[in-house]
């Protein structure tokens, strides 16, 4: 039990010994105001959880990062064998810009794919229809 539950039950427990009936419209106030901060105690220690774990989600991601950078950090001759230097003869891929004419999103074709001639928006999923002028 966090600390603000134990807040809550506390405080359930000081109205619990006060007697305060809850028949009389004061007592049934008191009575929810209880339940919300004990539901409210509930969520906040939960929200906490979940940041404690994404915290060290995070911590995780950087360590990971930090290695495969180490790993990387290679110069042209290079004789690990992490695989860093694969890439070294692809060619760049030029990409190109063109507006969807469904959902006006911006949207970015390699020339293999303006050459099938099959487009389709990744944003609203509509076929794309283009005129190549040569």
């Amino acid at each position: 039990m966090g600390y603000l539950s134990e807040k809550a039950a506390y405080l359930r427990g000081y109205v619990d010994g006060l007697k305060i009936s809850d028949k009389n419209d004061e007592g049934k106030v008191i009575a929810r105001l209880l339940d919300l901060v004990e539901e409210m105690a509930a969520s906040i220690e939960e929200v906490g959880d979940l940041v404690e774990t994404c915290e060290e989600r995070i911590d995780d991601l950087e360590d990971f990062a930090d290695e495969m950078s180490e790993c990387c950090d290679c110069d042209d001759d290079c004789d690990c064998d992490c695989g860093c230097m694969d890439d070294e003869d692809e060619e760049d891929v030029e990409f190109y810009e063109i507006e969807c004419p469904h959902c006006n999103e911006k949207v970015y074709f390699d020339e293999d794919m303006l050459d099938s001639g099959d487009l389709v928006c990744p944003n609203c999923k509509e076929t794309i229809d283009i005129e190549i002028e040569e």
